[in-house]
C-alpha cells in the first residue's frame, strides 16, 4: 500500500519543477540577516544626518517637506489636503493617502519616528525579495543573498527611504506582489491566494499611482500558472483578484472624481506642476551636453530629443545608485554626483552579471512555472519602465528612484547571471567580495559625501 502510494506521488507533475530540495542554509541566513541589519544601520545614520528642507528639495530626501505636510494634514486635520490647501500646505495632494495614513501614527514621534516608517517599509520589501529568491531557487543560496545584498546596500535607496515619502511603501508592495506572484506559478492558485493578491494589488494603488502597473503582470501570473487547467477557466480566474484590487481603490477613485472629475486626477496634476521643468525647457533652447563619463553638463549644441535622452538616461543612472543635494543647490534640488570611480564599480558588476546571464541563459529558467514567474516580472519591470520613459518625455526628472519598483526583476537575473559566471570553486568567495565592495561603497556615500555636506548646518 505504501508503494502505490509512493508511485502515486511521484507520478504527479510538481509545480516546484527544477527548484531542488531545501536545503539547511543556517550561514546563508544568518548573511542575509547581516546585509538586511546594514540597510538599517546605513539608512537610519542618514535619517540622523540629512535636514529636512523647507524651500526646496532634495535629490537623496526628495519632496520630503511636501511629504511630512500630507502627514500632518491627516495627523492633525483628520483629512486628507486639497489642492492649494490653504491650512496644509502641500504639492503631493495628488498622492493616493495608504502611505500617509499608516505614517501619521507616528507623527507624534516627529521627523524621526516619520523616517522610521519609511525605513521600516524598505525592511519588509527586502524580506520579500528574500523570500521570493528562497521560492524560486532554494538550492542557490548565494544567488539569493547576492541579489538581496545588491539591493540592501545601494546607497540611494538608503538615502531615499530615510527620508519621508511612499517610495520605500510602493516598492514594498512590488516586492510583496512578486512574491505573491511566485507563490501562484510555482505552487499553482488558490482562493487565498487570489485574495491575497487582489488585496495586494488594491494596497499598491491606493499607495501611490504605479501600483496599476502590478494589473498586467498579477494577469498574466493568474493566467499562465497551471497550463494544464482550461484556458478559459485560467481567464475567469484572473478577473476576480483585479476587480478586487480595483475594487479596494474604488474609494480613492471616487474621491478623485469628485474633486477634479477624473478617477485619476491627471489634469489636475499637469496643473499643479505647470512649472515645473519640462523637456520642453531643454530640448531646442539649451545649449549644453551631458559628459558621458562625469554627467557634468557642458556648452554643446542646441539639446534636441536625442541630447535630453542622453542626459535623462545618464543622470537616471547616476541617481539610482547614489547622489545628493548639498545645501548650497537644495533650493533647486540640483544633484551632485559622487567620482567616476564609484560609479565605475557599479558599472562593471552590472556588465559581469549581463555577461553570466548571456552565456547561461538557456540554464537559467529551465521550468514551465518559473518561466511564467520571469514573464511576469519582466512584464512588470518593463511598465515600471516605460511609465517613466512616458513621464520623463514630459517632465525633466532624472530619478532612479522612480525604477525602485522593479528591484527584484532587476536584482535576481543579475545575481544569478553573476553566480553563473564564477566559477563554483570561487563562487562563495567571489560572493563574499561583491558584498564586502557594496559595504565600502555605501559607507563611503553616507560617511565621505552626505554626512559632510549636511554636517556644517
Amino acid at each position: 500500500m505504501s508503494r502505490r502510494r509512493n508511485r502515486s506521488r511521484s507520478a504527479i507533475p510538481s509545480e516546484r519543477a527544477d527548484t531542488g530540495a531545501r536545503p539547511a542554509l543556517p550561514m546563508a541566513r544568518l548573511l542575509g540577516a547581516g546585509v538586511v541589519l546594514l540597510y538599517v544601520a546605513f539608512a537610519w545614520f542618514l535619517a540622523n544626518a540629512t535636514p529636512l528642507v523647507e524651500d526646496g528639495s532634495l535629490i537623496n530626501a526628495p519632496d520630503e517637506a511636501a511629504h511630512v505636510g500630507y502627514v500632518r494634514a491627516i495627523a492633525v486635520g483628520h483629512r486628507l489636503p486639497m489642492r492649494a490647501d490653504p491650512e496644509f500646505r502641500t504639492y503631493q495632494w495628488h498622492q493616493p493617502p495608504l502611505y500617509y495614513v499608516l505614517a501619521s501614527l507616528a507623527y507624534s514621534l516627529g521627523l524621526p519616528g516619520l523616517r522610521a516608517v519609511s525605513v521600516l517599509f524598505g525592511l519588509i520589501s527586502l524580506w520579500a525579495m528574500w523570500s521570493t529568491a528562497r521560492l524560486l531557487a532554494p538550492s542557490k543560496p548565494d544567488a539569493v543573498i547576492l541579489a538581496t545584498a545588491a539591493v540592501a546596500l545601494l546607497p540611494m535607496r538608503h538615502a531615499v527611504y530615510s527620508s519621508v515619502g511612499n517610495d520605500a511603501a510602493i516598492e514594498c508592495l512590488f516586492s510583496l506582489t512578486m512574491l505573491a506572484c511566485a507563490s501562484v506559478c510555482l505552487h499553482g492558485f488558490t482562493r487565498a491566494r487570489g485574495i491575497g493578491l487582489g488585496c495586494l494589488l488594491g494596497l499598491a494603488t491606493l499607495t501611490k499611482l504605479s501600483g496599476l502597473l502590478l494589473f498586467p503582470g498579477a494577469a498574466l501570473c493568474l493566467i499562465l500558472a497551471r497550463p494544464s487547467v482550461a484556458a478559459r477557466y485560467r481567464m475567469m480566474r484572473a478577473l476576480w483578484p483585479l476587480a478586487l484590487g480595483l475594487a479596494l481603490a474604488g474609494p480613492w477613485f471616487g474621491l478623485n472624481v469628485m474633486r477634479h472629475g477624473q478617477a485619476l486626477p491627471i489634469s489636475a496634476f499637469h496643473a499643479e506642476f505647470v512649472n515645473t521643468s519640462r523637456a520642453t525647457d531643454w530640448i531646442g533652447k539649451r545649449q549644453v551636453a551631458v559628459d558621458a563619463v562625469t554627467g557634468d553638463l557642458l556648452p554643446g549644441p542646441t539639446m534636441d530629443r536625442a541630447s535630453y535622452s542622453a542626459l535623462i538616461a545618464n543622470w537616471t543612472a547616476r541617481t539610482f545608485v547614489g547622489a545628493y543635494t548639498p545645501p548650497s543647490r537644495a533650493a533647486i534640488g540640483a544633484p551632485s554626483f559622487l567620482p567616476v570611480s564609484f560609479y565605475a564599480c557599479y558599472a562593471g558588476l552590472a556588465v559581469l552579471g549581463l555577461w553570466g546571464i548571456m552565456i547561461s541563459r538557456p540554464g537559467l529558467i529551465r521550468s514551465g512555472p518559473h518561466q511564467a514567474f520571469a514573464l511576469t516580472a519582466a512584464v512588470t519591470a518593463f511598465l515600471v519602465l516605460g511609465s517613466f520613459v512616458g513621464f520623463t518625455w514630459t517632465y525633466f526628472q532624472a530619478q532612479g528612484r522612480y525604477l525602485y519598483p522593479a528591484q527584484f526583476a532587476l536584482s535576481w537575473p543579475w545575481a544569478l547571471g553573476f553566480t553563473a559566471a564564477i566559477p563554483e570553486r570561487y563562487r562563495r568567495a567571489g560572493v563574499a567580495g561583491v558584498i564586502a565592495l557594496l559595504v565600502v561603497l555605501a559607507s563611503a556615500f553616507a560617511l565621505v559625501y552626505v554626512a559632510p555636506a549636511y554636517s556644517a548646518r
